[in-house]
């Protein structure tokens, strides 16, 4: 109650101008959430500065770097691949960076920072801003609102009460909402009716597609090749949803070991993780792979996964480009 108390105010100021926000000479897209954790953002965040890269638009990435043992702004790349370590950055930012050669990464508390350090050395078009749904003091030109389908909005309680960062009202502040994680277009219909986004915003409906196997070089492999008997591994919001993912791409899981959200892998969770493989290959999400240490008792690899929109993703890509082309921005 009191955080969702403090998310009022702060909305309230911010709209009377009487927060103090910061603005950066190029336009800012956030993709972010009401929910705490596991809506799928990084997947999202990858899939938009891929399809903006193709748009021919220079992309830069800012994130808070979850999690890092750092403090201040930290490149994580500058184009050229991870130059950070998931303690330096967090691992959501090297896992990004890992995935978008060319495109620079940089986290901070001050997001506003970040991009201005990234500007004084890149050419950048338009930023991305992860999970920046609350960041208020970094001003943005579009936000998209993402909700898991079959989660939605919890009981509505802001924590510790319930699962939500804000209140439920705050969706409307959202410019399109983006219902992930949806078996089909029917549920994510029956969720997005349960979020209060105005009726004239874009509304689309997406899930995650597993894809194949790859490598810690972040390179496919062809070592364990679907119909595998694996053991499986993970440290996330909700684990279960890895395991069933990964028995959806035709994995046997014969063995699986949850972990907390954001884990930092110490030797003895190695040496279990070992252990209860029994010789089996070790599979793992990309998030958890960027954490682990260079030295490990066991082989590894991660599953791969992607954003498949279902319906809706022209509508949205439509508010995208216009509020880029200086249309209406929030």
């Amino acid at each position: 109650m009191i955080l969702g108390a403090a998310a009022r105010v702060r909305r309230i100021f911010s709209s009377a101008g009487l927060f103090p926000a910061s603005r950066l000479p190029r336009p800012v897209v956030s993709i972010g959430n009401l929910v705490m954790g596991g809506a799928g953002k990084t997947p999202h965040v990858i899939h938009l500065a891929r399809w903006l890269a193709g748009q021919g638009r220079r992309v830069g990435i800012l994130s808070r770097g979850y999690g890092r043992k750092t403090r201040g702004v930290r490149w994580v790349s500058d184009g050229e691949g991870p130059i950070a370590t998931a303690a330096e950055a967090g691992d959501e930012p090297v896992l990004i960076a890992r995935s978008l050669p060319g495109i620079p990464v940089a986290v901070g508390e001050s997001r506003a920072a970040a991009g201005r350090e990234v500007l004084s050395r890149r050419r950048v078009d338009v930023f991305l801003l992860d999970d920046g749904f609350q960041h208020l003091s970094l001003r943005r030109d579009a936000d998209l609102l993402l909700v898991e389908c079959g989660r939605g909005l919890g009981n509505r309680w802001t924590a510790p009460l319930g699962p939500l960062r804000e209140p439920p009202s705050h969706a409307r502040f959202a410019d399109a909402l983006v219902v992930t994680k949806c078996p089909d277009v029917e549920s994510g219909a029956r969720t997005a009716r349960t979020v209060p986004i105005p009726s004239d915003r874009p509304r689309a409906f997406s899930r995650l597609s597993p894809g194949g196997i790859v490598g810690r070089d972040g390179l496919p492999s062809k070592d364990v090749p679907a119909g595998s008997a694996v053991f499986a591994f993970s440290g996330l919001a909700r684990n279960a949803q890895f395991r069933d993912t990964l028995e959806a791409a035709g994995f046997r899981v014969k063995g699986f070991l949850p972990f907390p959200d954001h884990h930092a892998y110490g030797r003895g969770d190695l040496a279990r993780i070992a252990r209860e493989a029994g010789g089996l290959p070790a599979i793992t999400t990309e998030k958890d792979l960027v954490r682990l240490p260079g030295d490990l008792p066991f082989s590894v690899g991660a599953l791969r996964v992607e954003v498949e929109y279902l319906e809706g993703w022209d509508g949205i890509s439509r508010m995208i480009l216009s509020r880029l082309e200086g249309g209406s921005p929030s």
